[in-house]
């Protein structure tokens, strides 16, 4: 799992790169990010949701991971940190691009060993739920099959 957190904390650093937002508010979006491929991993249809974003049949911006990162940080994290609602919305701007470039990474395999099989198993999302087992079977399989090209 620190391996994603860390994949997520580096596009978010290089999305709010030239931003005056300081490393509570980018470390809030990481948190924020986290938070919401966990709670879509252990949801009902959740899994798909992330499979559809991940192999890009979603985009980032049109995703209800995005906006469920977006209402999470806005909800828990900056009334917390004490920013206005200018510098929350310029911050929660930023999530499609951060979740657009993590996605980038790992379609395009660099995301330092990082696959779609093994973000659904750290989330959580194959433990004790026979689809997303089934799936996350299936998406290492076929990440294993198109890396012999």
């Amino acid at each position: 799992m620190s391996q994603l957190s860390d994949l997520i904390l580096k596009q978010v650093t290089s999305a709010a790169s030239g931003s005056n937002l300081g490393n509570n508010v980018l470390n809030g979006l990481t948190d924020a990010i986290m938070n919401s491929f966990k709670q879509t991993a252990t949801s009902k249809g959740g899994v798909e949701q992330l499979m559809a974003l991940f192999t890009g049949k979603t985009s980032a911006a049109n995703s209800s991971v995005t906006s469920l990162a977006s209402q999470i940080f806005t909800s828990q994290f900056a009334s917390k940190l004490g920013l206005s609602s200018s510098a929350s919305s310029s911050a929660t701007s930023l999530i499609p691009t951060i979740i657009g470039g993590l996605v980038s990474a790992v379609l395009s395999k660099k995301a330092g060993g990082l696959d779609l099989s093994s973000i659904l198993s750290s989330l959580g999302a194959a433990s004790g739920n026979s689809t997303a087992s089934k799936l996350g079977y299936i998406a290492g399989t076929l990440g294993k099959l198109f890396k012999k090209k």
